[in-house]
């Protein structure tokens, strides 16, 4: 009698696979978050995170504690879009229980973006039509 060797299934290769991909993943992002995150004497717009599951109440009295103002409360729950003016506005988000601060929000297209609020899609604008400086030659007519 011979002794029976166990080989792996291929659902079992596919599981591994994939939960090594996602451990990879999840290394990145956490070193790609943490090199994105202000420095502590930063201030102006930022994206305020604080633990998942601070209550509303808890976030917004962290912000007005650090000297910040309250824009709107992210679909997160627990991170929030503050402006904060004085220099170390973002240590003193730390200091008040802030994980991160991120700054350079980008706008969502639903939302438009800078200087596009008047267009009928974000997808579709164009920028107006700028006349030639007066040191451009034109070109003739």
């Amino acid at each position: 009698m011979t002794a029976a060797t166990v080989q792996p299934s291929g659902h079992r290769i596919a599981l591994l696979l994939g939960g090594a991909v996602l451990a990879v993943w999840t290394g990145f992002m956490a070193l790609a978050l943490n090199h994105a995150a202000l420095p502590p004497e930063s201030d102006g717009m930022v994206l305020a995170v604080f633990p998942p599951g601070t209550p509303e109440t808890a976030g917004f009295a962290a912000l007005v504690r650090a000297g910040g103002e309250p824009v709107r409360q992210t679909w997160l729950g627990f991170a929030w879009i503050a402006r904060g003016e004085g220099e170390g506005f973002v240590g003193r988000l730390h200091r008040e229980g802030a994980l991160a601060a991120y700054g350079s929000i980008l706008r969502s297209p639903r939302r438009g973006g800078p200087g596009r609020r008047n267009s009928p899609s974000p997808w579709t604008h164009t920028r107006a039509a700028r006349p030639p400086r007066a040191d451009t030659p034109t070109a003739p007519r």
